[in-house]
């Protein structure tokens, strides 16, 4: 692991780290890494990760490094995002860790708005925002909010509701790192579950504002590629969540790995019994109609008529308006198995 620190200048006490890993980012990563450059709030550190690149964005990093003494570059082999944000983690100096992925923006305002925020609720454990969905150039698409308190967060997070983005998270340091971080056998719902597990540990918070820009791009996962592995680790925390809630060994923390993978694969299989892909693909072919009409009212003609045409309608329906009950009828399944098997 290779890593460059600019310690002559840079505050031996930073309030915040800023955490960024990147794999191939080259694209996009001036623009990320100028966003946290910019921010009104200056005492913090910038811990930068290269995740094995093969692209140019290590030589990116290194420029920056020579430019602004917060930054601290570490390069280091391909792992997963979930450990290479746990080294991240291991040598952050802040109070207060901020996500940003290398594909996203944040606002000026973001680190001050939200430490401000953290400084007067501090049962607050974990902080998001709203965001602003951009296009590959950097265009305004949509904005997305979000509800501001505890339990209503924690009901989206466990019925697989919207939830705010990774990349305007902010949480604790030491909270996170006694909770041993992300989990990196739950590789792409990494985040999922870490705010699952801090839910536990105290209240969750988020600004309706939106303080962070999230670009959507053809290079991020689909659900006929990596998007049912997405779907199947996001279901697994969740479902783990409501085990540890029943006070039932928690799968994903099991030594042995085989239990691991065994317990993977019943999701899995419940997944595509349940028909869960085809009733996402049918809702997104739907909302596709939509957004591809000329007008609104051809667009909700389309888009009813493409519902109206599929066999999971009314399960569509429900679950976007009241969440998935999937992942916790899951978890009553499990747990029945489990005390059967040691009764």
């Amino acid at each position: 692991m290779d890593k460059s620190m600019n310690k002559a200048s840079c505050s031996t006490n930073p309030e915040i780290t800023v955490l960024m890993s990147c794999y191939n980012a080259g694209r996009w990563l001036h623009e990320a890494i100028d966003s946290v450059l910019q921010q009104t709030f200056k005492n913090f550190e910038f811990i930068i990760l290269d995740d094995g690149s093969e692209d140019e964005t290590w030589n990116i990093i290194q420029s920056y490094c020579s430019r602004d003494k917060r930054i601290v570059a570490i390069r280091k082999e391909n792992t997963g995002l979930a450990d290479s944000l746990n080294v991240g983690i291991a040598h952050a100096k802040g109070t207060w860790i901020a996500r940003l992925d290398a594909d996203d923006l944040c606002e000026p305002t973001r680190l001050e708005e939200q430490i401000a925020f953290i400084r007067k609720n501090p049962e607050i454990v974990l902080l998001g925002t709203g965001f602003l969905e951009i296009n590959d150039s950097g265009s305004v698409l949509k904005r997305h909010s979000y509800p501001a308190k505890h339990d209503q967060l924690l009901h989206r997070l466990k019925r697989s509701m919207a939830f705010f983005p990774h990349s305007s998270a902010f949480y604790r340091t030491d909270l996170v790192q006694r909770v041993h971080g992300y989990n990196p056998r739950i590789k792409r719902s990494e985040d999922t579950d870490l705010w699952l597990r801090l839910s536990e540990k105290g209240k969750l918070g988020c600004f309706k504002k939106p303080l962070v820009r999230i670009r959507k791009h053809s290079e991020q996962i689909s659900l006929d590629q990596a998007g049912k592995r997405q779907l199947c680790d996001s279901t697994a925390a969740r479902v783990c969540y409501f085990l540890r809630s029943s006070g039932i060994p928690d799968p994903s923390a099991s030594n042995e790995e085989a239990d691991w993978s065994s317990f993977l694969e019943w999701v899995e299989n419940r997944i595509d019994q349940e028909s869960v892909c085809e009733k996402r693909k049918a809702w997104n072919a739907a909302r596709s109609e939509f957004l591809q009409a000329k007008n609104r009212l051809t667009g909700i003609i389309r888009f009813s008529n493409r519902l109206l045409h599929s066999s999971h309608t009314r399960e569509l329906l429900s679950e976007k308006f009241f969440g998935s009950s999937l992942p916790q009828r899951l978890a009553s399944e499990w747990v029945k198995h489990y005390i059967e098997e040691h009764s």
